[in-house]
């Protein structure tokens, strides 16, 4: 009997000729592991069929030969394959917006473990008894929005933003050590769990309901990914569909006693009080003996009861314990002291130069920029790379700030590929705010709009580590004349034009 049953399969859907999804799933290493990847390309159907091959070809490769720790390796895997891309888009202007978003995982049946590495809007689940459970979170705006609650599953499915993404594979060099990049660990993977991984193409068309339902049948692992794919085509079919499957085949182990020992049949002590002859080659339990019961008037003898002598501590013993516990005082106090005068304190400011992307340091790095044991990374540190919002459609600032402020990080804002960029990144509307109020807008990056950001009230605007990049006008301000005769500036701090 196999330990790990393994299906995969790709659709183009009902509305496309084309397929810029793809997938892997193979044995790896040994019966009991396996290696699961979906990737789903972006960037026009040439050149995201092709990042979703170079990403697939990358993390195979990758993988090929056990190198420690699987977590890492498979982390080292998807950094290879991003950089790769990124490289390949420098090459070749025809391919210069590709790249892709993926989902890829190593299941451990012996271990009991499925690690995996995860980046964009496809997903992973885990099917077990009955529920289904998503692993993975979106690294989407609707996505972000559905599993914090905001949303409910069908409002996210009809969404007209849902195909927005914040992170992507191939859009800008990466390191292992980029927090902000890809979502990873490990779950639990226990015998008769089924794990599914999935491009958008699929949880775009159908609920975890219907997923669940799929599941629960009794049909072969092939025909539940077909059809789970025939089921999104039969919703409308709109994009891609990738499905990919696993079921841990493996036996559960045999119920055993909590501590681990066989349990033996209990056995009629003898009446022989004789202690037992220790054995050379076997340890002898020390006996409990029983606490006897208070001695009865009716039953006292006239025997004397030897006095208990108590243990007599030598003052020698107690003056070395004495000076023992003053050395170790004394050395702890050197200890903390030490660490405490060359450990500079959180809160202190080190001079640390960081490089940004822009930086001929940070484009000149290389792919290998991680070895194949592990090693610390070494090289200049890049800043974080920003998270990136494809916008189709003027946002409103109070939405993208929002954002910006969740995360804690920069955010790139840029057209939608297949759309034109004649429109305005954001707009500061009446839904905005109120008309005199202060508006600030801070750690956004907006480039290859015809407008930066649209004023519409009389607002005062202050821009605060903010940057314009091949952008016509920065700041516009389309402000009718009202009764209120509100004023409006802008104050920029940080804040670049390019």
């Amino acid at each position: 009997m196999k330990t790990l049953l393994i299906s995969g399969n790709t659709h183009p859907g009902m509305r496309r000729t084309e397929n810029e999804d793809t997938y892997t799933c193979r044995q790896l290493w040994s019966p009991d592991k396996a290696l699961l990847v979906v990737i789903d390309g972006v960037g026009g159907y040439a050149g995201g069929k092709k990042a979703a091959a170079i990403a697939r070809e990358s993390i195979d490769q990758y993988m090929e030969t056990p190198k420690g720790d699987t977590l890492t390796m498979l982390r080292e895997a998807v950094i290879f394959a991003n950089n790769r891309i990124t490289e390949e888009r420098m090459l070749d202007p025809r391919f210069g917006e590709m790249c892709c978003v993926l989902t890829a995982a190593v299941a451990d049946a012996a271990a009991g473990i499925v690690y995996f590495v995860h980046v964009g809007d496809t997903r992973m689940y885990r099917f077990r008894k009955g529920v289904l459970q998503k692993l993975t979170k979106d690294h989407s705006f609707v996505g972000i929005r559905e599993d914090a609650g905001e949303i409910t599953e069908r409002e996210a499915m009809s969404h007209p933003q849902r195909n927005q993404i914040l992170r992507e594979v191939g859009s800008t060099i990466h390191r292992i050590d980029d927090e902000d990049f890809m979502q990873y660990g490990k779950e639990e993977l226990l015998p008769g769990d089924v794990l599914l991984l999935c491009s958008d193409g699929l949880t775009d068309m159908v609920t975890a309901k219907q997923i669940t339902e799929a599941l629960s049948t009794s049909a072969a692992l092939n025909t539940k990914v077909n059809n789970i794919i025939a089921l999104a085509n039969e919703m409308g079919g709109h994009d891609n569909i990738t499905v990919v499957l696993l079921k841990n085949n493996r036996a559960k182990p045999p119920v055993q006693p909590t501590n681990g020992t066989k349990v033996k049949k209990a056995v009629k002590p003898k009446t022989n009080t004789t202690p037992p002859v220790p054995s050379a080659d076997k340890p002898v339990e020390k006996p409990i003996t029983p606490t006897p019961p208070e001695a009865d008037n009716s039953t006292a003898t006239n025997e004397k009861k030897e006095p208990v002598k108590k243990p007599v501590v030598s003052n020698k013993w107690v003056r070395w314990n004495v000076l023992v516990v003053v050395l170790l005082a004394a050395s702890s106090w050197f200890f903390f002291s030490q660490r405490n005068a060359t450990t500079p304190d959180k809160n202190e400011t080190t001079n640390v130069r960081e490089v940004t992307a822009n930086d001929d340091t940070a484009r000149k790095m290389p792919a290998s920029i991680f070895s194949g044991q592990h090693a610390a990374p070494t090289g200049p540190v890049v800043a974080k790379a920003p998270d990136t919002i494809r916008l189709t459609a003027t946002k409103n600032i109070v939405d993208i700030q929002r954002y910006a402020d969740s995360v804690g990080n920069n955010l790139l804002l840029l057209p939608a590929k297949e759309k034109s960029n004649r429109f305005a990144a954001v707009e500061i509307n009446k839904s905005s705010g109120k008309a005199g109020d202060t508006m600030v807008i801070k750690n956004l990056r907006l480039k290859g709009f015809e407008t930066g950001i649209k004023v519409s009230i009389p607002v005062h605007v202050k821009l605060e580590n903010t940057f314009f990049e091949n952008i016509k006008y920065p700041v516009s301000y389309a402000v009718k004349q009202d009764s209120t005769n509100k004023s409006h500036s802008v104050q920029m701090i940080n804040t670049e034009m390019q």
